[in-house]
């Protein structure tokens, strides 16, 4: 005849899979996941209690619930028979046109594609003179853009002198999300290709922004486009809840982030395990 655990020893093992529940919830907090989503990942835990005791199998739930709301990574894929065009939005300061040379890199070194720029960033100088310095080293064309007007023929001249390029880089102005005429203008840079060429737009934000200013901005670009988001500044913060939460509240797919200066070495796709685990409090 087996024998039942006596009721007390239930319920301590109930009182501790709470606790630990509860731990879990005060680390994703520590790592300024935003609670709604904390919340939602943790809604079906009781659920869990109900049918299981081990402390691995809870934490396995949360880790796997995680990792299913990350989602799968989107990369640049350059074109075939046309090159790809890519636009680069974001504010001032996050580090777009850093993250252009890295991914330019990328592409011209490692995987031998040919690659196009085209930089619409007239506004600050110095990030057209980075660009320039970039596009030198790595020996691939550069054009300065003045208006929205001339995106499409200068995509069309410089794949035509270099020879049918795989991909096209585009570097759009950085401006406060509070700023209408540059924002119109962005919009209509981004739309400018209609249906002639393939174009996919990334948002490039830094993960050191508090989470309120993020917010701000992705609901600006969300008004007239669709993106996938870049983040950089990885190795300036510790907390790392800002990637998981826009996400969520955006609805895109996170690709690229940024952890220092050094191109192109810097760089990586997001892996969606490692980022989990990072905010559930491992290395």
């Amino acid at each position: 005849m087996p024998i039942e655990a006596p009721i007390g020893n239930k319920a301590s093992i109930d009182n501790d899979n709470h606790v630990f529940v509860k731990m879990l919830y005060n680390v994703l907090l520590e790592n300024e996941v935003q609670e709604k989503y904390i919340n939602q990942v943790l809604d079906d835990m009781d659920k869990v209690l109900q049918t299981s005791h081990s402390l691995d199998s809870l934490l396995s739930s949360v880790y796997q619930k995680m990792v299913l709301k990350l989602g799968t990574p989107t990369k640049i894929v350059p074109g075939e028979k046309r090159p790809k065009v890519v636009f680069f939005i974001g504010p001032t300061g996050v580090g777009k046109t850093t993250t252009i040379a890295k991914i330019a890199s990328k592409f011209k070194v490692e995987e031998g594609k040919k690659v196009g720029l085209i930089t619409a960033d007239t506004f600050r100088m110095a990030a057209a003179n980075q660009l320039q310095t970039y596009a030198n080293i790595l020996g691939v064309p550069l054009n300065v853009i003045y208006s929205a007007d001339e995106l499409l023929d200068t995509v069309k001249r410089q794949n035509r002198e270099y020879q049918d390029l795989d991909v096209i880089l585009v570097d759009t102005i950085g401006f406060s999300h509070k700023n209408q005429d540059q924002k119109n203008d962005t919009k209509k840079l981004i739309t400018a290709l209609g249906d002639i060429y393939d174009s996919e737009v990334y948002l490039v934000l830094s993960a050191t922004t508090k989470q309120k200013d993020l917010m701000d901005i992705a609901d600006a670009y969300m008004e007239f486009t669709k993106f996938n988001l870049i983040f950089t500044k990885l190795d300036e913060t510790k907390c790392l809840g800002n990637l998981f939460n826009m996400k969520q509240y955006t609805g895109s797919s996170l690709s690229y982030i940024t952890t220092g200066q050094n191109v192109p070495d810097d760089i990586e796709i997001v892996n969606a395990q490692k980022l989990v685990k990072q905010l559930l409090g491992g290395n």
